[in-house]
């Protein structure tokens, strides 16, 4: 055979996995509303999900009550989320430094003594990630990473604390070296803050939390 017939079958190899990867969010809309039909209330189960190499939890799920308003924390989140979708390093580590105020400023109420403990590990986390990536405004890959353990904080501290918003758990296979990863959402669009300008729609829902 010859090269340049390897070298164009190389290709066509490589754009396939490529595509394969995130092959989930654009074949149809009935995969995304079969995942969104499984609606899930706020029972915390991280055996369903592959996080490579991130540690989880085994934390209180919520009975439906909320102890908390995280409002001002999952608006800074998303907002991050957002940045990074495109591609604007700078402007993540500005809004995760008002998101490390607000995860500060949190104050939980109605918790239990387990719950208030499950609470303050996950925001000694969450602080430690989202001061990491607003002092990384030249690194995003950095931030990223952080990402990844951070979206893991956000999650668990909906589990415990509650929200009365309607969010989505979203799913990207390339992320954290191919091993998988979460975040969290407002908005039932894929929009992908591991992947950004490069493959932004690559992922799936995996739950809905109402």
């Amino acid at each position: 055979m010859k090269k340049g017939n390897l070298k164009l079958m190389s290709l066509l190899i490589a754009g396939g996995l490529i595509v394969g990867g995130c092959g989930n969010n654009n074949d149809s809309k009935d995969n995304n509303h079969e995942n969104h039909e499984h609606q899930e209330s706020m029972e915390h189960d991280h055996s369903l999900h592959n996080h490579g190499e991130t540690a989880e939890r085994d934390i209180t799920s919520n009975n439906g009550e909320i102890k908390g308003d995280l409002t001002q924390v999952l608006n800074h989140y998303f907002s991050l989320n957002e940045q990074l979708v495109k591609d604007d390093a700078s402007s993540a580590a500005n809004v995760s430094e008002k998101l490390t105020a607000s995860l500060k400023g949190f104050t939980g109420f109605g918790l239990s003594e387990d719950e208030q403990k499950e609470v303050d590990e996950i925001m000694e986390s969450a602080i430690e990630n989202a001061e990491h990536i607003s002092e990384n405004a030249d690194k995003i890959d950095h931030q990223r990473e952080h990402l990844i353990s951070l979206s893991i904080d956000v999650k668990d501290l909906i589990a415990i604390i509650g929200t009365s918003q309607k969010l989505y758990e979203d799913f990207c296979p390339m992320a954290n070296d191919n091993n998988g990863a979460i975040w969290i959402s407002n908005k039932e669009a894929i929009s992908n803050p591991y992947m950004g300008t490069k493959m932004p729609t690559c992922g799936k829902v995996n739950r809905i939390i109402n």
